[in-house]
């Protein structure tokens, strides 16, 4: 297991905040089985959220690599995340 970040960054200069609590419950609901998500915590900050989170995967980059993919479809799927996209690696 592995503990890793990810970053979502908004792509206009008037943000909207959703709060920590709504960021990983929108993670979690677009989370599948084979992520290997198995505990997620946002930290909210102007303009970006913070996304941790414990992956089961058999290196590092893996683990990123499934965290990215749950937060890309949530990225997609989720209104309430327009204008919102996952920062640099």
């Amino acid at each position: 297991m592995h503990l890793v970040a990810v970053t979502l960054v908004r792509t206009d200069p008037a943000p909207s905040q959703l709060t920590a609590a709504t960021v990983t419950d929108l993670i979690w609901a677009h989370s599948r089985p084979e992520d290997r998500v198995e505990h997620v915590r946002t930290r909210v900050d102007p303009g970006f959220y913070r996304i941790a989170a414990a992956v089961i995967a058999d290196t590092p980059d893996a683990a990123v690599a499934s965290l990215r993919r749950a937060c890309e479809r949530a990225l997609r799927h989720a209104p309430s995340l327009r204008g919102w996209r996952l920062g640099p690696a």
